[in-house]
């Protein structure tokens, strides 16, 4: 008896409310991606900052080792200048009889 009941809803109808829900699906996915877009967008430029600011920090770091470095070896040469003359001198020694040794 409920089917008799029942108002009979034509094919068309049912097409139309089908494409209809059809669109609102896809338009909310539309948006869904569009904002995992940005998401994914505002992810990466902060990871670029993060990685920027880390190299920025280790060349800060080396300029500093090296300068503190530089600095050493002066103050080495200035307290012993002829050990410093002696040991270049036999670094360049060792250095030319590498470079002009016959085999």
């Amino acid at each position: 008896m409920t089917r008799s009941m029942k108002k009979a809803v034509p094919l068309e109808d049912h097409f139309a409310d089908t494409v209809e829900k059809l669109g609102e699906d896809v338009s909310r996915i539309k948006d869904d991606l569009a904002d995992t877009a940005k998401d994914v967008a505002t992810a990466a430029a902060d990871g670029v900052a993060i990685a920027t600011r880390g190299v920025k920090e280790t060349v800060r770091s080396a300029r500093r080792q090296s300068e503190q470095a530089a600095e050493s070896v002066a103050e080495q040469i200035a307290e012993r200048p002829w050990t410093s003359v002696a040991i270049a001198a036999g670094a360049g020694i060792l250095i030319g009889l590498y470079l002009f040794r016959r085999d």
